[in-house]
């Protein structure tokens, strides 16, 4: 049987993460819409959003344990099935407990894609032979901005949430479950290299390691910024800088484009720079003009600030995955991370609220710039690697081989 494309399988990648953007994206912005028909108080809304990132923690470790045995593109397909029948059963929730468990159940699924199209995302960069990674997350953050701006569309022309997640669900289920057939990276079931003798089975958990917990603590410390940059830019910019409403909503559109115009750059300057000095030099970016803009205390420097937190953000969690998957388990150790970061996300808004309570917002949000200079000096961990392992694109991951 003749060797997969790699042209193929990488624009598989780049439609699922695109798909998967989108529906976040779309889910973002009829939020209004659901609070508004449960008659949800701001309270009991913050308390229910956090089933997505619940839901995820929880799926994300087995789904590294289910990648040791089971191809990326039949995970990936099940995942999305659970995010095309979930998302629109969020508008039939008749309470908010009901829509709580529907979204433990959507962030389960998002979980499941998650994990593994990263995974087939590291075999297809390790297939390229350069970096790929941030050019991926790069098409999730696209998606993501492409899936708000529809949602605010068929908002606008008065679509109920419930055509428009149905919408997106047919959209989803066809995009993302007809790519993901088109992946060819195989299950990292075998430890030796092919012909060693060595058969026995991977281990279907992290191998924890010094490095190994550098790069959970770095995709925390990043998941939690950008938690808190969406959740907590608008608010600082109104009532700390006094910025009007219209333009404190940009504070947080100038950080998703600034991540995004980083990420298409990412992989470019990943080959130039090397991970580990483009982790340092990007990080150390966002914590330094991070603390400058709170510093200055104005809304053009904290415009800026949040800008420069979203670009020097941006390249950290794909190189971040891309040195956890080549630590020789890629599934449990790419996992591993992948839930230590969204735990980050689930923990950061409500970290910066309890503090802005204490000593003030500007101060609370003072954690950020402490975190991204954490992480400039662990920017080393992800310039480790283990031996190598076995081509994950082999003629025996190909599409068709029956796994």
């Amino acid at each position: 049987m003749p060797e997969a494309r790699p042209a193929a399988p990488r624009s598989a990648v780049v439609a699922v993460f695109f798909a998967l953007g989108a529906t976040a994206g779309v889910w973002a912005a009829r939020i209004p819409a659901i609070k508004a028909g449960l008659h949800l108080s701001p309270g009991t809304l913050g308390l229910v959003l956090l089933g997505p990132a619940i839901g995820s923690v929880l799926a994300m470790p087995a789904t590294g344990a289910v990648l040791a045995v089971v191809p990326p593109r039949r995970v990936v397909q099940l995942g999305v099935l659970a995010i095309a029948v979930l998302q629109p059963l969020t508008t039939f929730a008749g309470s908010a407990f009901q829509l709580f468990a529907v979204l433990v159940g959507w962030g389960a699924g998002i979980g499941v894609v998650d994990v593994a199209m990263n995974i087939e995302a590291a075999a297809v960069q390790e297939h390229l032979g350069r970096t790929a990674m941030s050019g991926f997350h790069a098409a999730y953050s696209v998606g993501g901005l492409a899936g708000a701006g529809s949602g605010a569309i068929a908002a606008a022309a008065a679509m109920s949430d419930r055509a428009n997640f149905v919408l997106g669900a047919i959209v989803i289920l066809a995009a993302g479950a007809g790519a993901a057939q088109l992946f060819a990276s195989t299950p990292g079931h075998r430890t030796g290299r092919p012909g060693s003798g060595d058969d026995r089975p991977a281990s279907r958990w992290p191998a924890w390691s010094w490095t190994l917990a550098c790069l959970a603590f770095v995709a925390f410390g990043s998941f939690l910024a950008e938690g808190a940059a969406s959740d907590w830019s608008a608010v600082y910019l109104h009532t700390s800088l006094g910025a009007s409403a219209g333009v404190a909503a940009v504070g947080y559109t100038v950080f998703s484009l600034a991540m995004v115009g980083g990420r298409l750059a990412g992989d470019r300057l990943t080959d130039r720079l090397g991970p580990a000095l483009l982790v340092r030099a990007s990080a150390g970016v966002a914590s330094v003009g991070f603390l400058g803009a709170l510093l200055a205390g104005r809304v053009a420097a904290g415009l800026v600030g949040f800008g420069l937190l979203g670009a020097g953000l941006s390249v950290v969690v794909p190189t971040v995955f891309s040195s956890a998957a080549r630590l020789g388990l890629p599934g449990p150790n790419l996992a591993a991370v992948t839930s230590t970061g969204y735990l980050g996300m689930l923990v950061g808004p409500a970290l910066i609220g309890g503090l802005a309570e204490a000593v003030g917002l500007p101060a609370a949000l003072g954690t950020l710039v402490a975190i991204t200079g954490i992480t400039s000096l662990l920017g080393g961990a992800v310039g480790a690697r283990t031996a190598s392992v076995p081509d994950p694109m082999t003629p025996a991951g190909v599409i068709g081989s029956g796994n």
